[in-house]
Formats: structure tokens, sequence, C-alpha cells
């Protein structure tokens, strides 16, 4: 009896650990990998995009929403279903593979572009890439995502704002996402980077070689600025790509995910002594947005941090900082109402007059001991705002509401 009892007792460890090697196995089986891969050699129009799941088990059903100015020529093993532009896909348990043409010539108005390819490079978005998708998966299933590339002989590299491999394949993880995607900006093609690694990010400057960007320009002018991203904001990404490229590509800036596209022959700087770089790097590093019908808060924010960030990097002296606010107050003076689901660049103008008298407020009443700073980063916090959002976050900075937030712009 004491021998089967002492091995009894010998064996629970054994079987104690086996229970847990086989709950481990069954919470690794949550994680699924899926796999893009872009083919730009079959064409100089569209690029052969691949989506595969080596072993898709958890996965039930993908249900992407097509593009038809992008996505054409879907196949897929498993079962397809293609109507009224959108691809439900049930893949089998191995091996599932997807493919579809994806075009990369798209106007964004007339004659300039948001997306294109040519013979010696290509600037796209990974959102136009990869459909977005409803994902259907056992429970508490996750991608973890990778994006490889097949390019001509002749073009030297591909960039993006998401993380590099040895291989050259891109890791696509976004914690926001159980369905990993590839979005924000990606140059292909015979490039030219200049790239600094500074503590806290990796940033770089990528445009075709054939096009006399000034790319040390653009690094330079960013350098200067980001000690002030850094203070406004604190933790910063761990990577931001800056696309640049001249002529027929849209002639402005477009932010995204880690990356942001700003054109070559738009000053860092303009006249009026705004900047859509750091406008559009204001988006960049803050992934905010509104929740539909505050939009000026958004960019009223970038626009006036625009100006805010290139005065305190000693870009701007106090008079011309009075000048800048008085511009945009004479181009939004006829603005009536500032809520919406997209702001102009009138009511983007008279938002920035708004958070200057906010700031003001905050100031005065806090003794210098608060400012629009603290209540910028409880948005950014928050990622999708809106007014009651900004109102209580001013609210419990001050202790009571706040006067300039109750202006009939915001009825």
């Amino acid at each position: 009896m004491f021998n089967r009892l002492s091995r009894f007792y010998k064996l629970l460890p054994l079987a104690f650990a086996s229970g847990i090697l086989l709950f481990t196995q069954d919470l690794a089986a949550q994680d699924y990998e899926l796999n893009y891969h872009a083919d730009f050699t079959v064409s100089d129009q569209y690029v052969r995009v691949t989506i595969s799941l080596p072993d898709a088990r958890p996965v039930k059903s993908i249900d992407f929403n097509l593009d038809s100015d992008f996505h054409s020529e879907i196949e897929a093993n498993g079962e397809l279903e293609l109507n009224d532009g959108r691809a439900l896909w049930q893949p089998p348990t191995q091996n599932a593979k997807l493919e579809l043409h994806v075009a990369l010539n798209h106007e964004r108005d007339p004659g300039e572009y948001d997306s294109i390819r040519r013979d010696d490079f290509a600037i796209f978005r990974g959102d136009d890439l990869i459909p977005p998708a409803r994902v259907r998966t056992i429970k508490g299933a996750t991608s973890k995502a990778q994006l490889s590339f097949t390019i001509p002989d002749a073009w030297n590299s591909v960039n993006s704002g998401w993380p590099k491999q040895a291989d050259d394949s891109f890791v696509i993880d976004d914690p926001d996402r159980r369905f990993d995607r590839p979005t924000g900006w990606f140059i292909a093609g015979e490039l030219g980077t200049r790239r600094e690694r500074l503590s806290d990010t990796h940033i770089a400057v990528s445009a075709p070689q054939s096009q006399g960007v000034r790319r040390m320009d653009v690094m330079s002018f960013v350098l200067m600025n980001w000690p002030q991203f850094r203070e406004l904001l604190g933790k910063l990404p761990e990577k931001v790509l800056i696309v640049s490229a001249a002529d027929p590509m849209w002639r402005g800036g477009l932010s995204g995910p880690n990356s942001l596209f700003f054109h070559a022959d738009r000053p860092m700087v303009s006249e009026n002594g705004t900047s859509t770089l750091l406008h559009e790097l204001f988006h960049t590093l803050t992934s905010m947005t509104d929740k539909g019908n505050d939009d000026w808060i958004v960019e009223g924010l970038a626009e006036y941090y625009s100006v805010e960030i290139l005065y305190r990097s000693a870009g701007l002296s106090d008079a011309r900082r009075q000048r800048v606010f008085n511009w945009l107050a004479d181009w939004g003076k006829d603005i009536e109402q500032l809520r919406g689901r997209s702001s102009s660049g009138e009511q983007t103008a008279r938002a920035v007059v708004l958070l200057e008298a906010l700031a003001l407020e905050i100031e005065q009443k806090t003794d210098g001991n608060k400012s629009l700073d603290d209540v910028t980063r409880a948005l950014v916090k928050k990622r999708k705002v809106d007014l009651d959002d900004l109102r209580r976050s001013v609210t419990e900075l001050l202790g009571e509401p706040s006067d300039t937030l109750q202006s009939d712009l915001l009825k």
C-alpha cells in the first residue's frame, strides 16, 4: 500500500506538468500565422497580393470589404463568395491562400495621385494593399502577421513605418486589432533614405532617387522640432517613416499610422507661418481621431501645435507667432459653427483661435501651473475624442467648466 501511494505521489508532478503543457499548447493554438506577400514583378499596373494562413483552424471566416478602385481578380481555395463589393472567405484548415490584384495608380484629384507605380518606384498605403475585413475566429484567437515583397531587380528596397526583420519582411502587429493588416505609407523602388536612430524612435525620410527630394532638409527640420514633440506627448512611436516625392503625387501632406506623405515641393513652413509637415506629424504621432462630429478638435490641435511646436523650437519669434494667429483669425472669421464630420480649412483656422483662447484661460485660472498641453495629453490617451471629452478634461483640470468651451461656435 505504501509503495503504491509513494508511486502515486511521484507521478503527480509529471501529470501536473503534462496538464500545464497541454494547457499551454492549447493557448498557443489561439495564435495563427498570417502571411501577406506583395509581388511587384508581375505587372507595372498592379501588384499581386497573396494572403496565406499555414494553419487556419482558428479562423472561421474572413469577410473582406473590397474597393473597386483598387481590388480585382480575387481567387482563393476553400469557399469564396463574391457579392456586392465584399469577398466572404471560409479558408481550408491547412495552407489557406487568397490572391488578388491591387491597382497602384489612383488619383486623389485630377492629375494628382495618392497611390502610384512608376518604372523606378511605387508609393502606396497598406490600407489599400490589404482590404479591411471582419474576421470570425475561435474565442481568443489572434493573428501573428508579417508582410514580404518581391520587387524588380533594379529596385533596392521597401520602406514602411513597421519594424523590418532580417529577411526584409515587416512585422505587422497592431494591438488594437485581432486580425492584423498593414496600414500607413509604404515606398518601394530605387530609393534614397536618410535615417536617424534616436533613443526612443527610428526616423526615416525616404524618396525616389530620381526626383531630387531634399531628404536631409526634411530630417533636420524634424530633428529640430522632435524634442518639443517628446515634451508634449511623452512616449513616441518606435519608428516613423516620412515618404516624399514630386509631381504627379498629390501636392500636400497625408498622415498615417507611424508614417506620413509630404510632397517634395511643399514648404516645411509656409509664408503664413504654419507648417503642413508638423501638422501631419502631429497626426502621425498621436493617432487621435474624433468620434464622428468633432473633427475640429483633431484638426484644430494639429494646426495649433504646428505653430506652437515651431515657436517653442525658436522657429518663430513672439511677434511672428502673434501674426500667425492674427492671420488664422482673419481666415476663419466667417465661421459660425465648428462641429461637424469634416473640418474645412476655415473651420480649422477658427478652431485654432478658440484653442488659443482656451490655452490662455487654463493658464490664467491655474496661475500658470497647467496648460493646454495637459488637456492634449489626456485626449491623446483616449485616442477617439469628442466635445464632451474635451469639456470633461478641461473641467477636471480647472475644477470648473471652461468659459471658452461655452462658445456659440460649439452649439
